[in-house]
């Protein structure tokens, strides 16, 4: 991605994506880029950028409020180590539980909705890594 190209892709976001707080794809991402069509027009524009999954494992015995005065201090330091990181988002995916889920976004947490995921494979020639 080219800084000419941003004024294209916010022109696209906020036609087909209204609700999207538009990234700065020139920073904070570890690559930002276009795919063009033959005649040169944008049809994606994206990027990767860090993130970093909260996961906790909980001990489902013991009580709700127990359990939510933990999540308080998770999320605190998770916030804390994101921060340290430089992170721009932490992402959580409550399994289980909407009383989880309703007290993160009560906290500060939103909805993220059609979130997926997908393992990035290792290299199988470390030498590919360098060429």
């Amino acid at each position: 991605m080219k800084h000419e190209d941003i004024d294209k892709v916010r022109e696209l976001a906020e036609k087909h994506f209204p609700d999207l707080e538009i990234p700065n794809f020139m920073n904070n991402f570890y690559c930002s880029f276009v795919i063009t069509d033959e005649e040169d027009d944008i049809v994606i524009a994206g990027g990767l950028r860090p993130s970093a999954e909260i996961l906790l494992i909980t001990d489902k015995n013991m009580s709700d409020i127990k359990i939510v005065k933990a999540l308080i201090e998770a999320k605190k330091a998770s916030l804390y180590i994101g921060r340290k990181f430089g992170l721009n988002e932490l992402v959580a995916f409550v399994k289980d539980n909407d009383i989880y889920a309703r007290h993160l976004v009560k906290h500060g947490f939103y909805s993220r909705s059609n979130a997926l995921a997908i393992k990035v494979p290792k290299w199988e020639n470390q030498s590919e890594t360098t060429s």
